[in-house]
């Protein structure tokens, strides 16, 4: 039992989300922080109304919210080794969210202290961060392992759907015309160059300030390092609609695909003779559906 849930935890989970949407979010539940003790009124908080400084509660909403901001936009950029996308996994994501309680918890108290609502010591910093944990554990639990279920569902059963729109179309007339088109990427300067055909590309992976360029000869596998930024060599191969940026750091042949992977983190796409995954940015995951139609 203890080793199945070990192996549960350990599932893959997504930390990153667009920004204008975490932005909301978090002003979201810090609304409903101040609006939950505006109108029902929690621990002590009629004293307030009744004193007439309700702003004192809107206060907490701001706190909760600026709280959360500092964990999801300041943290993860301070300890970006802890906060890496690559092993964030149902482990992690639970204890971060327990975390924003910690965090929140202590911003609150901070806050209550400088109104002079509260006095620092022992008893309210235990009160503070149990009443947080017990409002917060219960639903920080069931998000987590929702969100986590909704995205395994959702990547599983779109990869599978691609995966035989894949197999539909090894013989489409429209992809063997794409393939047989030739290709040239070239280095910075010009002075390195590689000329293939489309079917040959597999994928370019951008390192540093050079790029990767996976691709096939008689059916070898090869890798060529140029000199070059990915941006640009994306631009310089725009003409060609299967060429698919997926990743920050991938540029991918579309009509190379032999292969996709889902789970809770997105897609992974996998092309025959590696045993290597791209990864497929989440933003993304919508434009290679329509590619792939």
């Amino acid at each position: 039992m203890i080793k199945k849930l070990r192996v549960f935890l350990k599932q893959p989970f997504p930390l990153e989300q667009p920004t204008l949407h975490l932005i909301l979010s978090l002003c979201i539940v810090g609304l409903f922080v101040a609006l939950f003790l505006v109108i029902f009124q929690p621990f002590n908080a009629s004293d307030y109304v009744q004193e007439g400084r309700a702003w004192v509660l809107w206060g907490y909403g701001v706190v909760t919210m600026l709280a959360l901001m500092f964990d999801n936009f300041i943290l993860t950029r301070i300890f970006p080794g802890i906060f890496n996308e690559t092993k964030w996994n149902l482990f992690r994501g639970i204890c971060f969210q327990f975390w924003h309680i910690i965090s929140v918890a202590t911003a609150n108290m901070l806050y209550a202290h400088c109104i002079g609502g509260k006095e620092l010591g022992v008893i309210s910093i235990l009160d503070f961060f149990l009443t947080a944990l017990a409002v917060g554990f219960f639903p920080i639990t069931f998000s987590v392992l929702s969100v986590y279920i909704y995205l395994l569902k959702k990547y599983t059963e779109s990869s599978r759907e691609m995966n035989e729109r894949i197999r539909a179309h090894e013989n489409y007339a429209k992809k063997a015309a794409e393939l047989s088109q030739n290709l040239i990427i070239s280095s910075e300067s010009g002075r390195e160059k590689i000329e293939l055909t489309a079917k040959d590309l597999l994928f370019i992976k951008s390192i540093d300030n050079y790029v990767e360029v996976y691709w096939t000869q008689h059916d070898q596998r090869k890798t060529t390092l140029l000199r070059s930024a990915l941006k640009r060599i994306e631009e310089d191969l725009k003409a060609y609609p299967f060429l698919f940026r997926c990743h920050r750091t991938y540029l991918v042949n579309v009509n190379n695909i032999s292969r996709i992977t889902g789970n809770s983190h997105g897609y992974k796409l996998g092309f025959k003779g590696l045993e290597q995954l791209i990864p497929v940015s989440r933003h993304n995951s919508k434009k290679l559906n329509q590619l792939l139609k």
